[in-house]
């Protein structure tokens, strides 16, 4: 009986040695074919990657066909340069004013008015190369080109308060002939006022020649006199008349008679101001003005002598 036992253990563990190794191997052997498999699919799925976008461009272009070239320019447009002009003309005639023998022309620009001669610069920009009685002669620095302006006896104005022309009346049949004398201007007004009163300063003209028209430009000194009224005088009557007051102490007069006639201390145009500041001098004067004639004919004038009254 012990034998049996004992014959009975060792076949088990002689069992036991021989299943072991055949066990491995079985194991070894999935190994070994678990390796290709993994390899096997790697390479299908690297079969089956869908391509770059790059490479889809050719087949996209023999599908539908090249893509149209770029818009061509029209030949020689880029070629031709754009002809640069100046720009329109931004001064015009104001006057002119005979000082003794020398006569001074004005030219305008909004509402600045000044002299100018041969040889000024304006602006930076025009240059002033010739003074004649039609017309002064600028050169346009930038491109070289010449332009002009035209001398005549109008000086444009903002209109302020218009008044309407009456119908003129018919012109004498023998109109008297000036005598080639400047016209003569004069201010009249008092030689003291009050300050918070008003006072008023009337411009008169004396000239043997028919007189049509007179724009002008009055100066005050601001802070000084506050201007109330500006109307025209008994010379211009009815006839047409606007005005413009600058709180920079300017004031643009247009005035235009309703016949023509020669003036004698003829009363022109009346302002009315308002003297703010005690102890100083009321002053006024002209900067500008253009009397004008029959056909447009500038009337020689000479300047007159600025207006002062002391403020009490």
């Amino acid at each position: 009986m012990r034998k049996l036992l004992l014959i009975g253990a060792l076949a088990v563990v002689v069992a036991i040695v021989v299943y072991q190794p055949a066990r491995n191997d079985v194991a070894k052997g999935e190994t070994r074919e678990a390796a290709p498999t993994t390899a096997a699919r790697a390479n299908s799925t690297e079969s089956l990657q869908v391509p770059e976008r790059r490479a889809l461009s050719p087949v996209r272009g023999e599908l539908f066909g090249a893509p149209p070239p770029p818009p061509q320019s029209v030949a020689g447009a880029a070629s031709v340069p754009a002809v640069q002009t100046a720009p329109p003309m931004p001064y015009r005639f104001a006057g002119r004013v005979r000082k003794g023998a020398e006569e001074e022309f004005l030219i305008s620009k909004g509402d600045l008015i000044f002299p100018v001669k041969e040889g000024d610069t304006i602006d930076g920009t025009y240059k002033v190369v010739a003074v004649k009685a039609d017309g002064i002669e600028l050169i346009y620095i930038p491109l070289g080109t010449t332009e002009r302006v035209v001398v005549s006896s109008s000086l444009d104005v903002e209109i302020a308060r218009p008044v309407a022309a009456a119908a003129p009346t018919p012109a004498p049949a023998a109109a008297p002939v000036g005598d080639g004398r400047p016209a003569q201007l004069r201010w009249d007004g008092p030689k003291e006022v009050r300050a918070g009163g008003n006072f008023s300063v009337a411009l008169r003209v004396s000239t043997h020649e028919t007189l049509r028209a007179a724009p002008m430009q009055i100066r005050y000194v601001p802070g000084v006199l506050e201007p109330i009224e500006v109307r025209p005088g008994k010379f211009i009557g009815k006839g047409a008349f606007s005005y413009r007051v600058s709180p920079e102490g300017s004031i643009f007069v247009g005035a235009l008679t309703p016949a023509v006639a020669p003036g004698a201390d003829a009363e022109l145009v009346v302002v009315t101001f308002r003297p703010l500041k005690q102890g100083a001098i009321a002053e006024l004067s002209m900067s500008a003005l253009s009397l004008q004639g029959m056909a447009g004919r500038a009337i020689a004038h000479e300047q007159p002598a600025a207006f002062r009254a002391t403020i009490q």
